[in-house]
């Protein structure tokens, strides 16, 4: 339902920030690798999420858009208009294989030359070289900062040792009891 999707978990930069700092605060970092999609649909957007600390990515609406999705919203109906997202072959003629392969390669092809280019524009030979330094947001109208600096990283096994930011420390150390702050955390 739209009240659980729209509004439980958290977005994909604030989510991935979280996985990776109790990785990396538990000492897993190098051991768990993460992959990430949440509105990854361009090559910037592919650069930013590595940026924050994913391995790999993956997009699912930007490949239903590449091949003729238009959002109608009945993905769940079994009407998709366009023959994507159904069952009913009285639909699914819009689908051409033939054609929409063709479509989704391209995508994937263009998506992917364009981080490309974004991380050699960096300097880089690598996507694993990409950090949080290298990536500006604008957070007012005269001041900027790196992802870096909006989403730090905590330094290996600080959650086992206790050392660990204040609130990722107090989910850290609430976590696999039966205390009723484990049940309704919220970062």
């Amino acid at each position: 339902p739209p009240e659980l999707t729209n509004s439980v978990g958290l977005p994909l930069e604030e989510g991935l920030v979280v996985v990776r700092n109790v990785l990396q605060g538990a000492g897993l970092r190098d051991k768990i690798k993460i992959i990430a999609s949440g509105k990854v649909s361009s090559g910037f957007s592919l650069v930013r999420t590595l940026a924050l600390g994913a391995d790999a990515t993956n997009a699912a609406r930007a490949f239903m858009m590449s091949i003729g999705c238009i959002q109608a919203l009945k993905c769940n109906t079994n009407k998709c208009p366009t023959g994507i997202a159904t069952q009913d072959k009285n639909l699914q003629y819009g689908l051409d294989p033939t054609d929409k392969h063709v479509r989704a390669y391209y995508f994937h092809k263009k998506t992917v030359q364009a981080a490309a280019d974004i991380v050699g524009i960096m300097g880089y030979t690598s996507f694993s070289q990409v950090s949080g330094d290298d990536i500006m947001r604008r957070v007012q109208r005269s001041q900027v900062r790196t992802l870096s600096e909006l989403f730090p990283e905590v330094e290996p096994g600080c959650l086992l040792e206790g050392k660990g930011p204040e609130r990722l420390q107090a989910l850290w150390d609430c976590c696999g009891t039966d205390d009723a702050v484990t049940r309704r955390w919220i970062l």
